[in-house]
């Protein structure tokens, strides 16, 4: 399998809202943890760039681990935030052509935050010219580069594919993305009756809502999300992903295909990579 590549350029907009119709001038960058020692601005943004670049690198490389079952080519995103007067990330606002990638890179300063809480470290707040902590925004570019040929992805045989399946007593919901990078929410009934539910921007968004939340955190904690169910060869299938949601580069993702027969799994097969699993026959049970 071939790797992927998360490319990151940190541009700093030394800027805040606008008091008393003057803008505020920053004195003093923001000093990410790590980079105390320096003291020019120019030292200051340029361990910034490095170390939290490395950050964010490490929170979203779990990304490449789901872009090729996905069939995600290329893509990137434009992340914005501030560094608050507390030195605490805030005003988070990820835009970019890609959904699914937007999640990842908003969940990075998530993460960032939270192991920054854990470990009680601060990042120093960006001064004003009377050394007064001031809210600081900044935006980076976070681009995503597949190794992949980009044909794989414009010759994807099917409109949407599942992204993962919430299962209900009388209905089941199918969180799907379709080629124009957009995640659907359908509704099929006992009768396979298909229903629109709705349309999200990212995951994040999704994550908020009921009865998607609950269902998501559920899946975060078992470490198993179901893809689909389907019939192959008169024989029904269930295919889940393992940590789907961790986000911890050490968790390794793995799609599991399932037949269950008398309460025991009949078939068992295990596809380490999304390539090996794309290129099964079970591959067209996600296709819509």
């Amino acid at each position: 399998m071939k790797l992927q590549k998360l490319a990151f350029i940190a541009l700093f907009t030394a800027f805040t809202g606008v008091y008393a119709q003057q803008v505020k001038k920053v004195d003093k960058m923001p000093v990410f943890v790590g980079c105390e020692q320096f003291k020019t601005n120019d030292e200051v943004k340029k361990c910034f760039n490095a170390t939290f670049n490395q950050a964010i690198a490490n929170e979203i490389e779990f990304f490449s681990n789901i872009a090729d079952y996905l069939h995600i080519g290329d893509t990137s995103s434009k992340l914005r935030f501030k560094i608050d007067k507390d030195g605490n990330f805030g005003d988070i606002n990820v835009d970019g052509a890609n959904p699914i990638f937007n999640s990842f890179v908003w969940s990075s300063i998530v993460l960032i935050q939270n192991k920054l809480n854990q470990l009680d470290a601060k990042i120093q707040p960006g001064l004003d010219q009377k050394a007064i902590p001031m809210d600081v925004f900044m935006t980076i570019p976070v681009r995503y580069d597949s190794e992949y040929d980009e044909t794989i992805y414009s010759s994807f045989p099917a409109y949407e594919r599942v992204l993962f399946t919430i299962d209900f007593e009388d209905e089941i919901i199918e969180i799907r993305l379709n080629k124009d990078n957009v995640i659907r929410t359908i509704g099929i009934n006992k009768n396979d009756r298909n229903f629109y539910l709705g349309k999200y921007n990212n995951l994040f968004e999704l994550a908020t809502v009921e009865p998607y939340a609950t269902k998501i955190n559920e899946s975060f904690t078992s470490g198993n999300t179901l893809i689909t169910k389907g019939k192959l060869d008169g024989k029904e299938y269930i295919i889940q992903m393992k940590n789907f949601f961790s986000n911890k580069p050490d968790d390794k993702v793995l799609i599991e295909v399932i037949r269950e027969e008398n309460d025991t799994w009949a078939e068992y097969y295990s596809y380490k990579t999304k390539e090996e699993f794309n290129q099964s026959k079970f591959a067209t049970l996600t296709y819509r």
